[in-house]
């Protein structure tokens, strides 16, 4: 049944703030960064965050995790801070501070008191201008780092996934880690790491993105005070090829862990978030995947008992995608879960019935009003959609959900389920 009270209060939203409440001011500074800047009245507080459109996609293979470690390093001294020295300052003017790297980006925020505001631009900006990269910092974060990868490894679906990007993107930088390997890391020099820094953390490249209860003219000031430098090098080459991989029959490797259960991925080649249709991959992995009810949980989990938790879902990066299956099941289901999935895929277009439509666009309308009422969640979505290009995604999420239909959603996975798929699982170890 269709919840209409959750449709009222969608469409409420909608005509009472439908343009005003997307509404934000963009400019560029002299020295080209962009700024975005959205006011959210009456919360005290804002969100200052810094996007950088680099990730592991940019390195070479040398390089790989370079980016995750320039993370680490920024925080570790700066031209007017000592090392750990921002950390201090920030939380003790009320702040929370965090930074993130993917293959395509990494970006830096602090969520603070609005009255606070200007510690925010001036730290972060001292980390992405004016990092001091000191030799024994450098040589201290390297085993932290090489901790964090011997960590992941740990987990039983590490080397799953790690294999299936090596299958599912072969040919392209998306193939390799975030966080690189114990060689790479280890090999990295003082002059790597500036170099890499002034030719990708470059004003080109960055936005900066502001939302709360702050005034514009405060925020024009502060980030012309604080992000007007310069860099003497062009900035860094980026990763372009919008590479499709095919397979010629299914691919299928096993990997021996000691665990008691199989965790398994089954995916399909898909085109990536600047070349497909988003917001149809939206609503269709909110009927497959979306809540208790969704059509996976009925099928593996109420009805067959095949899965003891499973999620389906369109997986995009700014030049490769893909639509990826994700299962937990008994020892032993593992081909029946594939084959499950398998007979899904084909048959797809018998759940896209006009009430399942429906129903999953005014549960991403939903999700979408609570979580812009977070000035952290609106500078987030705002940073992403810009910074991968692809700024529709943020400014016209409620029209395009609207207008999204079956003929839409069919026309976007065509060329996916008639593809070979990838599967990749972790299995027991044979007991001795």
């Amino acid at each position: 049944m269709v919840n209409k009270k959750l449709i009222c209060a969608i469409i409420t939203f909608i005509l009472c703030f439908g343009g005003s409440a997307l509404a934000k001011e963009m400019t560029k500074l002299d020295n080209n960064v962009t700024l975005i800047y959205k006011y959210i009245p009456g919360i005290k507080v804002v969100s200052v965050q810094t996007w950088m459109k680099t990730g592991s996609v940019n390195e070479t293979e040398k390089e790989s995790g370079i980016s995750h470690f320039l993370e680490h390093m920024v925080f570790k001294g700066t031209r007017k801070y000592a090392p750990s020295e921002i950390d201090t300052i920030v939380e003790g003017k009320g702040g929370v501070m965090n930074a993130a790297t993917s293959k395509d980006y990494t970006y830096y925020y602090i969520n603070i008191p609005s009255y606070n505001a200007e510690v925010a631009f001036d730290t972060i900006s001292e980390m992405v201008f004016r990092a001091s990269f000191i030799p024994e910092e450098i040589e201290k974060e390297k085993p932290v780092v090489v901790q964090e990868i011997k960590m992941g490894k740990d987990r039983p679906t590490s080397e799953m996934m790690t294999t299936f990007f090596r299958e599912m993107f072969k040919g392209s930088p998306y193939e390799r880690e975030i966080i690189g390997t114990e060689d790479t890391v280890n090999s990295f020099t003082r002059e790597m790491l500036v170099d890499y820094y002034n030719r990708y953390y470059h004003p080109d490249n960055m936005t900066l993105v502001v939302v709360g209860d702050i005034a514009y003219d405060e925020v024009l000031k502060l980030a012309k005070q604080y992000y007007s430098d310069k860099r003497s090098v062009p900035v860094g080459k980026r990763y372009e090829d919008d590479r499709l991989n095919s397979f010629d029959k299914p691919v299928d490797i096993v990997v021996k862990k000691d665990i008691n259960q199989e965790y398994g991925v089954v995916a399909f080649p898909a085109l990536s978030i600047l070349q497909i249709d988003v917001f149809a991959m939206e609503i269709l992995g909110e009927i497959i995947s979306g809540g208790e009810f969704s059509v996976l949980n009925r099928k593996f989990r109420h009805e067959n008992d095949l899965a003891n938790s499973i999620t389906g879902g369109y997986y995009g990066m700014k030049h490769a995608g893909t639509f990826l299956f994700s299962y937990n099941c008994q020892a032993g289901k593992g081909d029946a879960v594939r084959d499950e999935i398998l007979k899904l895929t084909s048959e797809i277009e018998k759940y896209l019935t006009d009430e399942n439509i429906e129903k999953a666009k005014n549960r991403l309308l939903s999700q979408m009003m609570f979580q812009r009422e977070k000035a952290s969640s609106e500078a987030n979505d705002i940073g992403y959609s810009y910074t991968v290009e692809q700024p529709e995604y943020y400014d016209n999420f409620v029209e395009s959900i609207r207008k999204t239909d079956k003929l839409e959603i069919m026309t976007s996975i065509k060329t996916i389920f008639s593809s070979q798929y990838v599967r990749v699982r972790t299995q027991p170890m044979e007991k001795k």
